[in-house]
């Protein structure tokens, strides 16, 4: 077995292959040099290497297994590439700018970045060849195995295919199952350039080892038989292998095996010859007793084995020039410390055990996982803190022996596993935990059959830690926090800030797997003198580890000083902002590797997703994003590029994160709009610009953001080159393009202010207002509607890119601001006038508009009329969704101006020429009124233009073409728009008095006349004519005329007409078709209606008389107002206001209505005196209650109402205390005097016709039974407004004071029953006397033979023989 004089060396191995051959001795070996050539290489000398001691070996010269192969290996030498012979070229040693890298991923805290060289084998591994690595930073250089081959090449060059040294293995693996190779390079020996090389084969222990990579290489090149020193570890158990490798130079390398053993493996023997050497390390009888850890020969022999958890070794700094320390750490947390010395010599320092202090620690970090046992806790791997512990780190102790690790330990869970780094102080026995980092950006459990143990990285200085996954790498802050006042507290209060860290890890889908790594140290700052402490090799800037990624070549993830929070000293920590940045402006490259999606591990709220994404949102318009550069070569091309930066972040956060507000969703699609217009302003300004050649002249664009107040724009500040102000709008103030929209239309008029009011210079103001308002405006709405789904907003309804939904929750919409919504109007009308002013007056002399420029804003203006009609409507309907009451008002007031407005500007168009795109926009906005104003216009001046005298034949012709085009359109409407098409057009004919053409020329759409004229109750005179004529339907004829008979007709005349030819069609249809008894009913209903019209009449031409000499209508009241309204309703105000009504109305031939005929027939004054002609005169009231009886819809209670005031009118009509005087008055007198009343004329006509019998609800009431009636203003209110109701009240007061004086004084209760025996009477006197007349007629004509007429109760004969009877007939 093993021991410390075991030692095989490479003479032996020579002897036994040719035993003639003289044996070389070490010195000849060592002292045989190499060629001349390679000894001249400087390019890896100058700044490469480093003297021995002060080396940094990265990742301790470590390898880890990375699995077996499962691919066929293939010939290798065809695959190499093989330069031994040339030195790294100096190109491989500049900075990183320019070095060939590719950034993956860059923010505050760290960047990622791929470094160019790899050499093609590596590249061009297609069938995936398993392989292993690690990075060197020390000597710049890289080092994979195959199974078969090592390759050997400096990472660092910026050649994308470097100069490799690539050799076959010495013993190869017989399978591809083998654990692959383990290796290290080595210091330079002082006759080679570069590094030696040592393999170790895991499972055969064969050993390896060449003092230069070159001359390995060349070897390999030319097939010689010797491959180096060889050597073999020897005595593997069954099953055993290497499993690590770590350097310890000066004083060689440490092995681990499966089994747990540790052996020292040497490449120099005691006279520092190359030879190799290899003994297990055992415990001889260090303080701990009891043979140690680990044990030696008397363990083997004894059967006790070894411990088989052993984790990881690492090495230690160099503490002298000759030995080396190194820890050994289990996974249970056990720690041995041994010291080596490069001569063999070892010892084991001491032994300690933190696994409680560990556990308690991740229970602390991981309060979820505080019911897991010791047992749960797993040590995966360590790193050494490389500088000595402050004086403030409460686990250190000066030069006592203290050793600070970096531990990272581990808790499994059935689905994840928590993480965290733990400072851990170790001495000869004991092991203290310090501060306690947990990793809560990383959970993923190692899946089942992965040998990638994680390591961690520590480089220089130590402020952050890197920790490598098999598919990730967590980045986390390890530098402590200043002490502060405020942080003190939050320690007292276990509210400690955690330190930053993060993850990156690697796309799911790509078949790529770390296989190496490595560590850069950063350069050292003397914080005394603030400058930098230069270090003895070359150093990256920023500390960082290396990956070897199989898939994905070489990867540098570097780490930036953490900036610290000074007040609270609280560390940065990761942002949604930062992750989100690195998402879009990284992530978008399908060859990055890395992922973006983001990790379940970090998640932030929703607030703070929306924040970050609009802080992106504002930095990338006002160019302020670190990740964007400020001035560009191409304005357009920096304005591309932040359009699809924000259309990335767009698709970013609808991919990764939860569904934003919608707000959010809305204010990030309106910086994105803002963008896309920016870029469309632009470009128009930059053709202007092109245009202009060398005739640099001012520009709209140049005058606007010079007349830009400041607060609407970032000043630029001309010391420091900010002499462009356009160009630095167009960087900086993009997010405020609201405002400059309507200064183009302000810029002209200040100008125009200034004096510039040719043509000329108006044509170019307007021409370019035109550019930056349509290329703001139109690429707006255009681009929302296109990317409204980008945005999550696919629901909203948008129509050319105005919201047609629900405002609730969003704030005013940028591209309809009231002085967009104004001024767009208004630069419509300036450029529509400056074109048809030019159109008109056509000029070809110098200094006049040139005509193509004329042309254009012609054509723009029809896409200028779309978006003043997109701004209108989206304002408007903004308005109307606030709450605000002021602002609904403004939306209402907004909507009739748009109707207004839109119809004028779509209407002008015909002045430019524009018929047809006139006819389009109104069709697209569905403005039917417009449309057939223009297409109906049009169709009629080509009628008109074809039939003039004198016109061209190729102008006719080219008419005649286009009018059935035209009118197939026409046509066509009806079928696309249906009933709004048709309204519009029939209204228009009947604005226009085309009721011919209405009535006549509507066959084909007789249904949509029909619809239109039976929907509005206006059409009824219409409607009924199209009944008979059109759709021969006398039924619905008969109901639309009496309907307008019933309730619209106002005439009285026309009244009368209509009930009368209403009442003929009703009977035409009841003679086809018998009716109902409801049919029946509306037959009545329209002879009552005719009663009233024939009632209204009488009253008319009793009226009349009297205004026949008034000069007009007015007078005519007057008069007649003086004749009949002087007596009953003097002293009785709103009575006679209610007559001067009726009697207005009535000498205008309205009609009255019932109740007002009502009030004019007992109102008025009688005046007996009149021609005894008239049916109506004595007969007022009587006619009221004709007219009360014929009302169909009245309640009882105000049908009882008007009866009393009827009656108690009639009442007082006449002067009962002088009727009541009877004295000296004979019977004939008082008979006289009591049948003139109004009262005795009532009654004897009611008794006459029947009307009191049963069949009228009107009876003769006595006096003192209606006193009281529409005395309350309440009994009123159903007929009058509220505001006459009390005065009304009142007059009817003053009218039953009157009533109850002729019963109280002229005793007319009394007198009512006597006259009303009186008219009875009357009637049957009258009766006989005309049954006695009639009988005698009839006697006389007997006797005659001939015609006898009754005139005055005497018979006459005419002159024709016949014979007159006079009398009463």
């Amino acid at each position: 077995m093993f021991s410390p004089d075991t030692s095989l060396r490479a003479s032996a191995t020579t002897l036994r292959r040719n035993p003639r051959r003289r044996q070389r001795t070490y010195s000849d070996e060592s002292g045989t040099s190499q060629p001349k050539a390679k000894r001249q290489r400087a390019g890896l000398r100058n700044g490469t290497f480093e003297d021995p001691s002060a080396a940094n070996h990265d990742a301790d010269g470590t390898l880890q297994l990375n699995g077996s192969a499962h691919r066929e290996q293939r010939d290798a030498s065809s695959e190499t590439r093989d330069l031994p012979v040339r030195a790294a070229k100096k190109g491989g040693e500049r900075g990183r700018d320019g070095d060939g890298s590719v950034t993956l991923t860059r923010n505050e805290r760290y960047a990622a970045t791929k470094l160019p060289a790899l050499p093609d084998r590596i590249r061009n591994n297609h069938a995936r060849e398993s392989l292993r690595g690690s990075i060197y930073s020390d000597t710049s250089y890289g080092l994979a195995f195959t199974h078969s081959h090592a390759l050997v090449w400096p990472y660092r060059s910026t050649i994308s295919s470097p100069e490799t040294f690539s050799f076959t293995l010495p013993t190869p693996s017989k399978n591809a199952s083998d654990p692959l190779p383990l290796g290290s390079l080595v210091q330079a020996s002082a006759s080679a350039a570069e590094p030696g090389l040592v393999i170790v084969m895991p499972m055969t222990g064969k050993i390896t080892y060449w003092e230069s990579v070159s001359s390995a290489a060349a070897m390999d090149l030319i097939r010689q038989q010797r491959h180096g020193i060889e050597g073999s570890v020897g005595g593997l158990l069954s099953g055993e292998t290497v499993v690590q490798m770590v350097s310890i130079e000066p004083a060689g390398f440490v092995l681990r095996f499966s089994s747990g053993r540790i052996a020292l493996l040497s490449t120099r023997d005691a006279q520092r010859r190359p030879a190799i050497s290899v003994q297990t390390l055992r415990n001889r009888g260090a303080a701990n007793g009891g043979g140690g850890l680990f044990g030696g020969l008397k363990i083997v022999f004894g059967g006790g084995g070894w411990r088989r958890d052993v984790a990881v070794v690492r090495a230690g700094a160099p503490s002298r020039r000759a030995e080396r320390e190194f820890v050994v750490a289990t996974e249970s947390g056990i720690f041995q410390i041994w010291n080596v010395h490069r001569g063999g010599h070892y010892d084991l320092r001491g032994e300690a055990d933190g696994r409680q202090d560990m556990m308690a620690a991740m229970k602390r970090a991981h309060r979820k996982m505080s019911s897991k046992s010791e047992d749960d806790l797993e040590l995966l791997d360590f790193a050494f803190f490389s500088h000595k512990p402050s004086d403030d780190d409460d686990s250190s102790s000066g030069d006592s022996g203290n050793r600070k690790l970096l531990v990272l330990v581990a808790l499994q869970d059935k689905t994840h596993s928590s993480y965290a780094l733990l400072e851990i102080v170790i001495t000869e026995y004991v092991a203290t935990v310090g501060q306690v980092h947990p990793i809560h950006c990383y959970t993923t459990k190692a899946g089942p059959g992965s040998v990638w143990r994680p390591r961690v990285l520590l480089p220089e200085p130590a402020h952050t830690a890197f920790v490598v996954f098999e598919r990730a790498v967590v980045v986390s802050t390890i530098a402590k926090t200043p002490n502060s006042p405020d942080q003190q507290l939050l320690a007292d209060s276990m509210n400690l800030p955690e330190p930053f860290e993060d993850v990156v890890d690697f796309r799911e889908g790509i078949d790529i797997e770390i296989v190496g790594c490595g560590q850069e140290d950063g350069r050292v700052l003397d914080a005394s003198r603030a400058e930098e402490v230069q270090p003895p090799r070359r150093r990256a800037k920023d500390p960082g580890c290396i990956l070897l990624v199989r898939g994905g070549g070489v990867l540098r993830l570097s780490a930036f000083e953490p900036s610290l929070d000074l007040k609270f000293g609280r560390p940065e920590t990761v942002t949604a902002k930062s992750k989100i940045e690195q998402a879009i402006f990284f992530g978008n490259d399908p060859h990055n590797l890395l992922n973006f999606s983001g990790r379940p591990e970090i998640q932030f709220s929703l607030e703070e997703v929306e924040e970050a994404a609009l802080e992106i949102s504002r930095e990338v318009l006002s160019s302020q994003s670190a990740y964007l550069p400020t001035v560009t070569p191409s304005q357009e091309q920096h304005l591309k590029r932040r359009s699809t930066v924000l259309q990335d972040l767009a698709l970013h956060l609808k991919k990764t994160y939860l569904p934003l507000s919608r707000g959010t969703k809305w204010e990030l699609l309106w910086d994105a709009e803002k963008m896309a217009a920016a870029r469309a302003i632009w470009k128009r300004y930059d053709l202007h610009l092109k245009q202009q050649g060398s005739e640099q002249t001012r520009t709209l664009m140049g005058d606007l953001v010079e007349m830009l107040h400041e607060k609407f724009k970032t000043v630029p500040i001309e010391d420091e080159g900010e002499i462009d102000p356009v160009r630095f709008w167009f960087i900086r103030d993009v997010g405020r393009l609201e405002n400059i929209v309507p200064w183009a239309h302000n810029t002209i008029a200040e100008n125009y202010k200034e004096g510039q009011k040719d043509l000329l210079s108006m044509v170019t103001l307007v021409n370019q207002a035109n550019d930056v308002s349509l290329g703001a405006l139109e690429t707006a709405f255009r681009f929302r509607q296109e990317n409204a789904a980008v945005y999550g907003l696919e629901k909203e309804p948008l129509k050319d890119g105005v919201l047609r939904g629900s405002f609730e929750g969003l704030p005013e919409f940028w591209t309809s601001t009231l002085p967009i919504v104004n001024t767009t109007k208004m630069l419509v009308d300036l450029a529509r006038e400056l074109a048809v002013r030019f159109l008109e007056q056509p000029s070809t002399k110098e200094g006049a508009p040139d005509p193509d420029t004329i042309t254009k804003i012609q054509r723009e203006n029809v896409r200028q009329v779309e978006i003043c009609c997109q701004s209108y409507i989206e304002r408007y309907s903004w308005c109307l969704a606030q709450d605000d009451e002021e602002m609904q008002n403004e939306g209402a007031q907004l909507r009739a101006a748009h109707l207004a407005v839109r119809s004028v500007q779509i209407g002008k168009l015909v002045n430019l020429g524009m018929v047809d795109a006139g006819v389009d926009l109104a069709e697209k906005y569905r403005d039917m009124p417009t449309l057939v104003q223009l297409l109906g216009g049009e169709i009629n001046d080509m009628l008109l233009r074809t039939a003039e005298h004198g016109i061209d034949e190729d102008e006719v012709d080219e008419l005649r073409g286009r009018l059935p085009n035209l009118i197939e359109r026409f046509e066509g409407y009806f079928e696309k728009f249906g009933d709004e098409w048709a309204r519009a057009l029939y209204k228009q004919q009947i604005k226009s008095a085309q009721f011919s053409s209405l009535l006549d020329d509507n066959e084909e759409h007789q249904t949509y006349l029909t619809r239109f004229l039976r929907s509005n109750p206006g059409y009824s005179k219409l409607s009924w004519i199209n009944d008979v004529c059109g759709e021969n339907d006398l039924a619905t004829a008969s109901n639309t005329i009496l309907g307008q008979a019933f309730i619209r007709e106002k005439n009285l005349w026309n009244k009368k007409v209509t009930l009368s030819i209403g009442k003929l069609a009703k009977l035409a249809v009841e003679g086809t078709h018998p009716g109902t008894r409801l049919e029946e009913k509306k037959t009545k209903g329209i002879d009552k209606e005719l009663r009233l019209v024939n009632i209204q009449e009488k009253l008319y031409d009793l009226i009349i008389p009297a205004a026949h000499n008034a000069i007009d209508e007015k007078a005519g009241v007057q008069l007649a107002i003086a004749k009949f309204g002087s007596v009953m309703v003097k002293d009785k105000p709103a009575l006679s206001s209610v007559l001067e009504s009726g009697l207005n109305a009535l000498i205008a031939r309205e009609c009255l209505g019932a109740n007002r005929l009502i009030d004019v027939l007992t109102l008025m004054d009688h005046h007996y005196q009149l021609e005894k002609s008239s049916d109506m005169l004595g007969q007022e009231f009587f006619h009221a209650f004709e007219a009360l009886e014929l009302i169909e819809h009245i309640t009882k209670a105000q049908k009882k109402l008007l009866q009393k005031l009827i009656w108690r009118r009639c009442m007082i009509r006449d002067d009962w205390t002088v009727i009541n005087d009877t004295q000296l008055k004979d019977d004939k007198a008082v008979e006289q005097s009591t049948g003139d009343t109004a009262l005795f004329t009532t009654l004897k006509a009611g008794y006459k016709t029947g009307f009191w019998d049963d069949r009228s609800s009107c009876r003769p009431m006595r006096p003192s039974d209606i006193l009281g009636a529409g005395c309350a203003p309440t009994e009123l209110r159903e007929r009058f407004p509220e505001d006459m109701c009390d005065a009304i009240a009142l007059d009817h007061s003053r009218e039953d004071d009157q009533l109850q004086r002729y019963i109280s004084k002229g005793r007319l209760d009394d007198w009512f029953t006597g006259i009303v025996d009186a008219a009875k009477n009357s009637v049957l006197d009258d009766a006989e006397r005309e049954t006695a007349i009639a009988q005698e007629k009839l006697e006389l004509e007997k006797s005659i033979g001939g015609t006898v007429t009754v005139t005055n109760g005497h018979a006459e004969v005419d002159e024709e023989g016949d014979v007159e009877m006079g009398g009463t007939t």
